[in-house]
């Protein structure tokens, strides 16, 4: 095939082929590939900025691909001249950059790791005519995270805060202040262990809430939750006969936002007949219905979780009195509930 200039194809045809290229490299070339990228319309899902204090970063996810942009101190780096031969100027700042093999890592110098951050972040917005709707951050990595929440996040829309590194507890200190200054209608993701003595002091009600590593969760803070989508990993507190009465109770009317949840706890690893017998004593189980048009109803977790096939899940459906389908999912890792709501 002869070499062809990829800025004069038409635009449905600009458009295939830029689908299936690396597009923050393409943008990088010059204003003109910039403005290209820019009207061919390719979203990503999803835009997110992290610091913890292992990493610093801006990442681009596309729908079958990440794009992550490294950020290092340029003191930290022996052999500035060899490794970072590229050079862009984004904002006020010029970085140098160097690129892995399949140009889905970058990595700039920076002096100051928030500005670039927010330099870069901009750059992505203004390009792919996007939002940033993630921040990974934690004490260690953004000591004024307080500011970025009370400042920053709760005047964004649509917007998730992941809390917590790798190797470092949460202290009940930042956990009391995420859950008292954080609006109520943010996504939050505690992703490291809280401390086991610690005590919610009000119900959850965040449109979606994922917590690691909860030792410290109670029953009543499961019956009290009001969250469209609750994940609890690894929650020793909860029984299989907790699961049974929340359950019970949405048949009955109750937990009316929920759409899916997820939880793990040591009880329900085992495959003993008695743990089936206490997570459905008195619930009528009906056999999943796997001819139903998934389309057709709101996405959750659940569906990433089991994947088409269902396989290795014992699945059911259950009826709430009103008429409504949730789908309960069991393997060796927990128990998934999902709630079958028309979009």
């Amino acid at each position: 095939m002869k070499p062809f200039r990829l800025l004069l194809l038409p635009h449905l045809v600009f458009r295939k082929i830029a689908s299936q290229i690396d597009l923050l490299a393409l943008s990088l070339c010059s204003k003109k590939s910039r403005l290209a990228v820019k009207l061919s319309g390719i979203k990503p899902i999803r835009l997110s900025k992290q610091h913890i204090s292992t990493s610093h970063s801006v990442v681009l996810e596309f729908d079958y691909y990440w794009i992550i942009w490294l950020l290092k101190k340029r003191e930290d780096i022996a052999d500035v001249k060899q490794k970072f031969s590229a050079e862009y100027k984004i904002g006020e700042q010029i970085f140098k950059t160097r690129f892995n093999g399949n140009h889905d890592v970058l990595t700039s110098l920076c002096t100051d790791y928030y500005s670039a951050a927010d330099q870069i972040v901009e750059y992505l917005k203004n390009t792919f005519n996007c939002e940033l709707t993630r921040y990974i951050v934690s004490r260690e990595g953004y000591p004024e995270y307080r500011q970025l929440i009370t400042q920053t996040i709760n005047n964004s829309k649509n917007c998730e805060l992941v809390f917590g590194e790798s190797g470092q507890k949460v202290n009940a200190e930042d956990i009391d202040f995420l859950f008292n200054n954080l609006k109520t209608d943010k996504m939050l993701r505690v992703s490291r262990r809280i401390c086991e003595n610690y005590q919610l002091q009000n119900p959850l009600t965040f449109p979606s809430f994922y917590v690691y590593d909860a030792p410290w969760f109670r029953p009543e803070d499961l019956f009290n939750a009001n969250c469209e989508h609750l994940t609890i990993l690894h929650a020793p507190k909860l029984k299989p006969s907790h699961i049974n009465l929340y359950l019970k109770q949405w048949i009955n009317g109750e937990h009316l936002r929920i759409l899916f949840l997820r939880i793990e706890t040591m009880w329900l690893y085992s495959v003993l007949p008695e743990r089936n017998q206490q997570l459905f004593d008195g619930i009528q189980l009906k056999p999943f219905d796997m001819r139903r048009e998934k389309s057709s109803y709101k996405k959750s977790a659940f569906f990433d979780l089991l994947g088409n096939q269902f396989r290795n899940h014992q699945s059911w459906d259950i009826h709430r009195n009103d008429g409504t389908v949730g789908s309960i999912a069991l393997n060796s890792d927990g128990c998934l509930f999902h709630v079958w709501r028309l979009k």
